[in-house]
Order: C-alpha cells, then structure tokens, then sequence
C-alpha cells in the first residue's frame, strides 16, 4: 500500500495578474504574505495543497483558499465569484 501525504504552499500573484505572467510559489505563509505585500493592493495568495504518494510525484492537488492584500490586510475572497480565481 502506498504511502500518502499532503504538501502545503502558496502561490502570489501580482495585482495585474494576466494568465502566462510570473508568479512566485513559497513553502511557507509567512515568506508568501511578505510577497504580496511589496507587490502591493489587489496581489492574490493562494493556498495550494497536493496529494503526493511515494511511489509516484505529484497524484493530485486543489486550492484550499485565497486572500487578497487591499493594503492593511488580507481579505479572504474565496467563495467571492466576483474576484474570480487568480
């Protein structure tokens, strides 16, 4: 039988996000709020989390929750289908 686990990350996006720009992945929430707060209002984080199993790299993942940085603080907008996924 084999072996799964959950992996954590994030990703930010930049306020002006179109699909096929950069993004960054952090493995940690804090370095990821740090992220988006220099990029500055309106950048996304996204919590991503994988499915790994041992005998294979990556079986399957899902987005947990997104924020967004409106400059104070991180809102989290992810039953907000206005705002959309990053």
């Amino acid at each position: 039988m084999a072996l799964h686990s959950k992996r954590i990350n994030y990703t930010v996006y930049p306020p002006n996000h179109e699909p096929g720009t950069a993004c960054w992945d952090c493995r940690t929430v804090t370095k990821a709020r740090l992220a988006a707060m220099k990029l500055g209002i309106g950048a996304r984080l996204r919590r991503n989390v994988n499915l790994f199993n041992k005998r294979r790299v990556e079986t399957d993942w899902w987005v947990a929750r997104v924020w967004e940085w409106n400059g104070h603080k991180f809102i989290d907008i992810t039953k907000n289908e206005a705002k959309g996924l990053p």
